[in-house]
């Protein structure tokens, strides 16, 4: 079961690029990161592109697997030139790591001791 993840989410494709930011989404959820999967470089990621709204944000990909799979794939070269591909394409660009399914129970305790020393 997955305990760790990464965030990977960006706003609005920067105008004038909105071609290579669709093509960039496609390519990406069929290319690299089910390769990323099929290699067991990862065990999961799941997707989402946002209806129109007032926010910013326009979507996100949830990349999940164990803390030993997240920590290399942060540092892996591949992973570095694809986040930065992105920030070419797409404003407001996030990641961020989490915590998620076996791992929340390390964020509970976290935030646990966390309050314990406020109060």
């Amino acid at each position: 079961m997955s305990e760790a993840g990464v965030w990977v989410a960006w706003g609005i494709p920067a105008r004038g690029r909105e071609p290579q930011a669709l093509a960039l989404l496609k390519s990406s959820l069929t290319g690299y990161l089910e390769q990323l999967s099929s290699e067991g470089r990862i065990e999961r990621y799941d997707a989402a592109v946002l209806k129109p709204q007032s926010t910013e944000l326009g979507g996100f990909i949830l990349i999940q697997g164990s803390h030993a799979q997240i920590d290399a794939l942060r540092t892996d070269q591949g992973f570095q030139e694809w986040v930065t591909q992105i920030q070419l394409v797409a404003d407001r660009v996030g990641i961020v790591d989490a915590w998620v399914g076996g791992g929340l129970s390390e964020a509970f305790d976290l935030y646990e001791k966390a309050l314990e020393k406020l109060n």
